[in-house]
Parts: C-alpha cells; structure tokens; sequence
C-alpha cells in the first residue's frame, strides 16, 4: 500500500463498505503496523474549503482523517494523479498548520 492509493474499505461485522484514500507516509504504509491513515471519498461535493474533487471517484476532504485497520482493505481501486496527491498534500498542510 502506498500514499495516494485508492481502496475499497470493509470494516468486519459493518454492512458498510467505503472507499479511502491513503494518507499516510509510506514509511508507516510499508511497515507492520495494523493501523494507517486514511479519508473517506463521498459521492458528493461537501463544500469544505478543504475538500478535492477526485475525476470520477468523488470528493475527499482533508478535515475528515481517520485511522484504518491494515486487515479491512478490501481491493485497491486506483491510483491519485501527482496533480491531485498535490493538492491533497496542500489541503492536509493547511488542515494541520504544517
């Protein structure tokens, strides 16, 4: 797994199933840990400053983190462009005054 990478998310024992986008370094990604960070894609547009639209995929906000456990990955989806990963990149630094 690798900072950027889109995957289909299922939490064991949860009917629901959601689509991620890997944030994390990839020093955290490749190494054992159980645990990564990661934003949920919506389907619709949330009207955050902080939010980027993904072609085809939906939006992303920065503001909305959350830690995801290694063994509920699903199957990976996709890969953000280097425009795209640029532009998260910005919005996680302004979300964490980085």
């Amino acid at each position: 797994m690798l900072r950027g990478e889109v995957w289909s998310y299922v939490p064991q024992a949860s009917p629901r199933r959601q689509t991620v986008v890997i944030v994390s370094s990839d020093g955290v990604n490749q190494s054992p840990r159980p645990w990564l960070l990661g934003a949920p894609i919506s389907a619709d547009d949330p009207q955050d400053i902080l939010a980027i639209g993904l072609d085809g995929l939906g939006w992303v906000s920065a503001g909305n983190l959350t830690r995801l456990y290694r063994g509920w990955f699903d199957q990976r989806v996709g890969q953000l462009d280097q425009p795209t990963r640029d532009r998260l990149d910005s919005a996680l630094r302004a979300a964490l005054d980085l």
